[in-house]
Formats: structure tokens, C-alpha cells, sequence
């Protein structure tokens, strides 16, 4: 009995570990992406506030959009994730993020994601696709362990990032006071 409860533990410990990430059907990435209903909203006003977003989440919007189309109503951009490990740096995940606006709704998409390991102090191979379950530049160069360490910083600070664009699209107040 001991003996199939330390065995229970030890694999409800490794499947309870285990990262879950989003995965597109179509495209086989991993892509966190929604349809935000935006009730009362044109698409000009959906777009507006998307590019309202983009100022504010970034240091930087112009250095991160890499198409603006108020016509079509779509917004992509490119961002930049540093992951660290021991506290050095790991490198960073790179990923795509667009933002599409119609009458009522948006659809957003962060995709693309992959890591590079180039310019790090240490070292770091590049892992590729965040996908990947072993690193691109092999075992070798970099532990599973690691990969997966820094893997589970960059799906935490996608989530964040996600979590912030649906809040502040869905926020209907505006910045605008009546002066």
C-alpha cells in the first residue's frame, strides 16, 4: 500500500508539473488568441483603442508595430520577452501579436513564439519554437530542465500581456475627462 501511494505521489507530481500550453488546431503553435465581444463599439473605435494599447503596453509601439491598417482594421506587432535563469539572462522569446477589429468584436492572436538564446553571458543555446518539447540546440546545450524553467517564465508573462489587452479593451470608460 506505502508503496503505491509514494508511486501515485511521484507521478501525480510529474503530470501535475506538466505545462499545458495553448495549441492552434490549424497551425499546430502555440497561440493564446479570443474573440472579445465589445458590445456598442464601431470598428474605427475598437481599432483606435487597440492602438491605444499597443502605446501603453509597450515602451515603444512604433518599434513594435510592424503593420497599422485602420482600412482592414488590423494591428500586428512584434514583441520581446527576456527570460532569466539563476539570474542571468536566459535570452529572450520572440512572438507576433495581432489585433483585428469589426463592428462589436475583436480577435486577437500571440503567436510565432520562439526563443533565442544569442548574446546571453552563458551561453544559452537557442530553443526554437516554444513548442518544442526538447530545445532546438539540444540537450547538450541546454538542460530540459532549464528549457522548461524558462518556458513557464515566458508563458506566464504571455498571460499577463493577454490578461492586460482583454482588460483594457473591454473597459469601456474613457481616458477623456470632461474638461
Amino acid at each position: 500500500m506505502k508503496k503505491t501511494f509514494v508511486l501515485f505521489s511521484i507521478l501525480f507530481s510529474i503530470f501535475a508539473s506538466a505545462q499545458e500550453l495553448p495549441i492552434n488546431e490549424k497551425t499546430g503553435k502555440v497561440s493564446y488568441e479570443a474573440v472579445l465581444q465589445l458590445e456598442g463599439m464601431t470598428a474605427s473605435q475598437i481599432y483606435i483603442k487597440g492602438n491605444e494599447w499597443f502605446a501603453k503596453a509597450f515602451n515603444s509601439a512604433n518599434d513594435v508595430i510592424q503593420m497599422n491598417d485602420k482600412e482592414v482594421g488590423k494591428i500586428i506587432g512584434k514583441g520581446i520577452i527576456p527570460v532569466s535563469s539563476l539570474g542571468y539572462s536566459a535570452g529572450s522569446f520572440h512572438y507576433t501579436i495581432s489585433l483585428m477589429a469589426k463592428e462589436g468584436r475583436c480577435k486577437y492572436v500571440i503567436t510565432d513564439i520562439y526563443h533565442d538564446g544569442s548574446g546571453t553571458t552563458n551561453n544559452v543555446g537557442s530553443g526554437g519554437a516554444m513548442r518544442n518539447i526538447k530545445p532546438e540546440c539540444g540537450t547538450m546545450r541546454m538542460f530540459k530542465k532549464y528549457w522548461k524553467k524558462i518556458k513557464i517564465q515566458a508563458d506566464e508573462n504571455l498571460k499577463i500581456l493577454e490578461k492586460d489587452l482583454v482588460e483594457y479593451m473591454k473597459n469601456q470608460s474613457s481616458d477623456e475627462d470632461d474638461w
